[in-house]
């Protein structure tokens, strides 16, 4: 399993794209949505409110029969979540995204063994809901905390871009998440400021650093590009062959 994080706008959809295209040539891979999605013929779905509805109505009863396993870092989302003022929408949309990404994160160990899964909103990066959109306060205790108790993917690749062009991306997105559909740029250039800045924290872990692939995805050519795909589907391919080495 290969979780891609990073903020909105430093390009995970496209390079994850790239990266599948490279490696399907090379082996069996897949991403997440379309391994959860594919049983029902609902693979090629590309609407995300419909695309998060199929993840929620296949998956949860992984989540259920997880929940015990999970108990402490779910605990510990609800108690982040609860610093909120009152039951909202902010914090209806967190726990289905909870529910979304542990559903998604099991039903994947479960069947990684039979190709390469590549996930593009996986645990760590609920990271992002949490620690990001939330108007409260968070220190560094509460990021190691999540990093010591999220489920952990094989290998995580951290894609990064200098916030000016985060900033610039993100405005000119067709379908920007929610929190920034206000297309306020101060608002925008807040809030990416706290991510790059809790991403840079988040991946200090010494569990998260172990199995940590960081690129930096911005102002690159043609040539630089396709050698960062090449590199990330090389790693990818070197640790498919030590697991079934194993």
């Amino acid at each position: 399993m290969i979780e891609f994080i990073g903020c909105t706008g430093a390009g995970k959809t496209t390079l994850i794209s790239d990266v599948q295209r490279r490696l399907v040539q090379i082996a069996s891979v897949t991403t997440s949505f379309r391994l959860v999605a594919s049983p029902l013929g609902l693979r090629n779905v590309t609407n995300p409110t419909a695309r998060h509805l199929i993840q929620e109505f296949i998956g949860f009863p992984f989540f259920i029969r997880s929940l015990y396993r999970h108990k402490a870092f779910i605990i510990f989302i609800l108690r982040m979540l609860a610093r909120q003022a009152g039951f909202s929408v902010f914090m209806m949309n967190n726990l289905r995204s909870l529910v979304r990404k542990i559903s998604v994160y099991e039903m994947t160990k479960r069947r990684q063994h039979k190709q390469i899964v590549l996930v593009d909103e996986g645990t760590v990066l609920l990271a992002h809901n949490i620690f990001v959109y939330s108007s409260a306060l968070y220190t560094a205790e509460e990021i190691a905390r999540f990093a010591s108790l999220v489920p952990l993917p094989d290998i995580i690749i951290y894609i990064k871009a200098p916030v000016e062009t985060l900033v610039q991306r993100s405005l000119l997105r067709a379908d920007p998440p929610r929190e920034l559909k206000s297309r306020n740029r101060e608002l925008i250039e807040k809030q990416i400021n706290r991510a790059v800045r809790m991403f840079d924290q988040l991946v200090e872990a010494e569990n998260i650093q172990s199995r940590l692939l960081i690129v930096e995805n911005s102002g690159l050519s043609e040539q630089q590009y396709d050698t960062v795909v090449n590199d990330i589907a090389e790693l990818i391919m070197d640790h498919s062959r030590v697991v079934k080495d194993v």
